[in-house]
């Protein structure tokens, strides 16, 4: 199982559409989420940025799932409005993990 995280930014003006827009995700895009084998996902805000925790058998091999999904391409369309580009020039910007604790039952 992999830990992922990762960054987006968001134009502060923009986050109650950004938290309208999530209340109702496309369940064919959800079904997706687990086809892939994601797990877990969830996403946080704090002062115009949007964290990102995912955890997924193979982050690769979903991405390139959901890549090619039409529900996935609809809602990358329905969400490009609110999202602002980093300096390489993605909207995503991966971040290291740098410690984790877990409980021994939660392994």
């Amino acid at each position: 199982m992999e830990h992922i995280s990762f960054v987006l930014q968001i134009d502060p003006s923009q986050v109650e559409e950004y938290k309208r827009r999530h209340e109702r995700v496309d369940p064919a895009l959800e079904e997706q989420f687990a086809v892939a084998g994601i797990h877990r996902y969830h996403i946080y805000f704090h002062e115009g940025i949007l964290f990102a925790f995912m955890e997924v058998d193979n982050f690769e091999k979903a991405m390139a799932h959901l890549s090619n999904h039409p529900a996935n391409a609809a809602w990358q369309a329905k969400m490009a409005d609110l999202l602002l580009v980093w300096e390489n020039g993605q909207t995503v910007k991966m971040i290291n993990e740098m410690y984790r604790y877990t409980t021994r039952a939660s392994e």
